[in-house]
């Protein structure tokens, strides 16, 4: 019993520190590249524009590194997980992707309607309208990169991969696991009007992971939905994110059937001697 109580300990001591390495790995790796570019000038100056993206983009690039390294001590091995294929994955991954962004705009059609006029949450939605501006100015490859295609990749592999299975080491219900890393995703953009949709995000993705043991999934899910959010200006037209917010609304009831389906299917095998890294390879 002793030797249980010294485990949970020591996994939620590493949850913890998991849960804050993001700003502080971020902030050493930031400080070592200013340190490099006031003393070398290693940034050019057709960067200068789009500056708080690339650095943005390099950072997590270094954490990726960082974290797929952390993963081989932290990730154990578990039975297959479900596997859809590359056509059904992609369907899935697509509606999916896009349901996420029909729930975070239910939600603030909620929000405007009903919750706006709390001081609080005024201030929340005006913060959060601008929260982006600096990622998003530029060149648009860099914001591409930093918002929908990097910034996915190492939120999920801290969050999906790192988080949920360090969870898992504390108690064997898989719900443990689901919840709790998803509503530390919630929490963890610190902005509130974002942290309830992000934290309902995260619970769901957390649970494909558990039924699919493939980080690649969810990665692919979390790049579509901000994708969407994150078009180029030549695209970023009110004809275009009219349509994109019915399509999105329109996913949402087929995203709750496939996901009741998700959980009642099962692996097609399920040899105890047959099993796989969590990474989904």
């Amino acid at each position: 019993m002793k030797r249980n109580y010294r485990n949970i300990v020591f996994w939620c001591i590493v949850v913890a520190l998991l849960y804050l390495s993001y700003e502080w790995l971020s902030d050493v790796i930031f400080r070592g590249f200013n340190y490099l570019d006031v003393k070398y000038m290693i940034v050019p100056d057709v960067l200068l524009p789009s500056i708080n993206a690339f650095v943005d983009t390099l950072i997590s690039v270094v954490l990726i590194v960082i974290y797929l390294i952390l993963a081989v001590f932290i990730v154990k091995k578990h039975e297959k997980g479900i596997k859809l294929g590359f056509v059904k994955g992609f369907i899935f991954c697509i509606v999916m992707g896009f349901a996420f962004y029909g729930i975070a705009g239910l939600w603030f059609e909620i929000v405007d309607r009903f919750l706006v006029s709390i001081p609080f949450i005024a201030k929340n939605v005006e913060y959060f309208s601008g929260v982006y501006d600096d990622l998003e100015s530029g060149a648009y490859i860099w914001s591409l990169l930093s918002i929908s295609i990097i910034g996915p990749i190492v939120e999920e592999i801290l969050f999906r991969l790192l988080i949920f299975n360090s969870l898992e080491r504390i108690t064997k219900s898989p719900w443990f696991a689901i919840i709790v890393s998803g509503v530390l995703f919630g929490i963890w953009h610190m902005i509130f009007v974002q942290s309830v949709y992000t934290a309902i995000m995260g619970c769901i993705m957390g649970l494909i992971y558990y039924k699919t043991r493939n980080i690649f999934y969810t990665i692919f899910i979390h790049m579509v939905n901000n994708t969407i959010g994150n078009l180029p200006s030549a695209l970023d037209t009110d004809l275009v994110n009219t349509a994109i917010n019915h399509i999105s609304y329109a996913m949402v009831i087929p995203a709750v059937i496939l996901l009741v389906i998700f959980c009642l299917k099962k692996p097609e095998s399920r040899d105890t001697e047959t099993e796989t890294y969590t990474y989904g390879l």
